[in-house]
């Protein structure tokens, strides 16, 4: 649309006749743009259209379908950008050794970081404008299209010239000359980053089609779009897993014997799947990093979308004293490439104690719902932190105000302090299922684990034993009867409290949610008091591996034999069966359980981008 503004055109426009600028003028053409007088009132067609009804295509029509609310964003109507920060040529340099490209520098490197379309896979990822032709146009007719707002600086635009796209010297600003406004012009746009702090920069732009005639610079007629660059999403489990990672240990025996099984489990999950193993020395392929996406509106009603790979912010981690952040996930910027970008965020003046939070085993989703008539479209994440009165246990701020400022999934907090490795995935998992809301949570319950212990006692198998032909290290045979656990008061006065710290979780999940018992599978496994807080005893069933709508990976609970079954693998599988749920379980003891997690923990999985759109969340 058409709006005049009384302005000083050198705020908006380079002039020539005013003395110039070198951002004016990448095309100059000089028998046009410096000409005489205006004959008549200067009436200008100023109308700059994008993908505001996010089909996937600017409509360049008489019917002008993207044009209403062009200049305002909501769930239905707005236009869409990408921070292009993938590495569609594969250029970007990668090392694993902070000595020799530190992570700055990493990090630094992707498409956006250059002023130039990297190819065509690039030219995908930027969003498109399109500066409506006026033949009309009378020499000396001046324009440019710059962009807006507190996110000025994280954008580049790019206008099409000679059938290739190309920037000027100032990013966010691309001039037009009066034979450029007579045909028309199209304008590409990127974000050099995604929003990392909403105080700073909510993700909202403003591209401005400013023009005015040169005997007239105080005249300047504009038309605005407002535009949002996608959030960053995280995947939940209604979404199969259609890549999961796993660390690989060079010569560790129980590495590849884990690994190899993991893979079989996945070959027959009848799902399309690769796994993918990372050569570093890192057992908790859950937490050094975590997949995500974020996606635009493509043609068809499809989403165009870059997989964006956060990097924990795990600091002074590793004992290597020139390492900032954890070596192993550096590990993002090997996945950059084409269609996969590396997020890192990050203090250097957060506690040692705190630096467990910023693992990734304690960042998950909770899966789409509505409460209270307020609708969660792509769920919340739920995270683990310590209370209030603890301000030297909580999760790095900065990268917290990064994950609150995608906007879609708003958090919901745990506390997680009294545990030894203080995740939320060691007490909580969600899987899809049959249900109204279409997901069930499962929750770990160490009272219940005592229940049927005791009812195998009382079966007559108090000599069944746990956790045959395993040690709890350095030749301590961990092999327990039924009787002698249930007698051992350190062990039941550790779960009791446990089962307390998890009702109060529970509360907070059941109030964010509106879950009902009915939609709970409870999860028996008992805890242990360590050092630093509680840890799962047995191992932690809860801690699984969601594969698909039918197929769950779990660690193997070494029960006691009853009649030759495993009542805890019992337990697990008719509850879960109920819902269409196979289990496939591995054991986890040696290389993953001794260390404080399960299969959760050892591995990762980017899932298929639901088809719910994030821009019609709402937020």
């Amino acid at each position: 649309m058409r709006v005049p503004r009384r302005a000083s055109l050198l705020l908006a426009l380079c002039l020539p006749l005013v003395g110039g600028c070198s951002a004016f003028g990448s095309d100059p053409e000089p028998d046009d743009t410096t000409g005489g007088g205006l004959e008549g009132p200067f009436e200008p067609l100023v109308d700059l259209r994008a993908d505001v009804n996010r089909d996937g295509v600017v409509d360049v029509s008489g019917a002008r379908t993207d044009e209403p609310g062009e200049d305002t964003w909501s769930a239905e109507r707005g236009a869409v950008f990408l921070a292009n920060i993938d590495d569609d040529e594969n250029r970007c340099p990668f090392s694993l050794s902070s000595e020799t490209l530190d992570d700055d520098a990493m990090a630094a490197c992707h498409d956006a970081a250059d002023a130039i379309v990297n190819g065509e896979d690039d030219l995908e990822d930027l969003a498109r404008l399109r500066v409506m032709a006026w033949p009309q146009a009378p020499d000396a007719t001046v324009a440019t299209v710059s962009v807006t707002g507190p996110g000025a600086r994280k954008v580049r635009l790019f206008k099409r010239k000679s059938g290739t796209f190309t920037s000027t010297r100032v990013a966010n600003i691309v001039t037009l000359t009066t034979a450029e406004v007579r045909r028309g012009v199209d304008v590409a746009i990127e974000a050099n980053d995604i929003v990392r702090d909403s105080a700073e920069w909510d993700g909202f732009v403003d591209v401005v089609l400013s023009m005015a005639h040169a005997s007239q610079p105080e005249n300047v007629f504009v038309d605005t779009v407002r535009m949002r660059v996608a959030p960053v999403v995280m995947f939940h489990h209604l979404s199969p897993a259609r890549n999961v990672f796993v660390s690989r240990l060079q010569g560790d025996l129980e590495s590849d014997r884990f690994r190899a099984d993991l893979g079989g489990a996945l070959a027959g999950s009848g799902e399309p799947m690769a796994l993918s193993e990372f050569a570093v020395d890192d057992l908790w392929a859950q937490d050094y990093f975590e997949p995500a996406y974020m996606s635009m509106p493509a043609p068809g009603g499809r989403q165009h979308a870059i997989q964006v790979n956060y990097r924990a912010a795990n600091v002074h981690w590793d004992a290597d004293p020139s390492a900032t952040l954890r070596k192993a996930g550096r590990i993002v910027f090997w996945l950059r490439g084409q269609g996969q970008a590396a997020v890192q965020q990050y203090q250097l003046d957060m506690s040692r104690e705190s630096q467990t939070l910023n693992s990734f085993g304690n960042t998950e989703v909770i899966p789409p719902y509505e409460q209270g008539g307020t609708k969660y479209p792509l769920g919340r994440l739920l995270r683990g932190r310590g209370p209030d009165t603890e301000p030297d246990f909580q999760p790095d701020p900065s990268f917290t105000r990064m994950l609150e400022a995608q906007a879609v999934q708003p958090p919901v907090y745990l506390d997680t302090s009294w545990l030894a490795v203080a995740h939320v995935d060691e007490t909580v998992s969600f899987l899809p299922a049959d249900t109204p809301r279409g997901w069930i949570a499962l929750v770990a319950d160490p009272a219940l684990a005592r229940r049927m212990l005791l009812t195998v006692l009382e079966q007559g198998h108090g000599d069944a034993k746990l956790f045959v032909g395993k040690s709890w290290g350095f030749d301590r045979p961990a092999e327990v009867t039924v009787a002698h656990l249930l007698d051992n008061a350190a062990v039941m006065d550790a779960s009791a409290r446990a089962a307390v710290e998890i009702d109060t979780q529970l509360s907070v999940l059941r109030e964010a949610t509106g879950l009902t018992e009915a939609e709970i599978i409870r999860v028996p496994f008992l805890f242990q008091d360590l050092a630093n807080g509680a840890a799962a005893l047995q191992p932690g069933t809860v801690n699984l591996l969601s594969v698909s709508r039918s197929l769950v990976i779990a660690p193997d609970p070494h029960g006691p034999l009853v009649d030759g079954k495993d009542p805890f693998k019992v337990q697990l599988e008719q509850a879960l069966a109920t819902h269409g749920i196979r289990v496939h379980w591995t054991d986890t003891w040696e290389l993953y359980h001794l260390g404080g997690g399960e299969v959760h923990c050892a591995t990762n999985s980017a899932r298929a981008v639901p088809s719910t759109k994030w821009w019609e969340s709402g937020r």
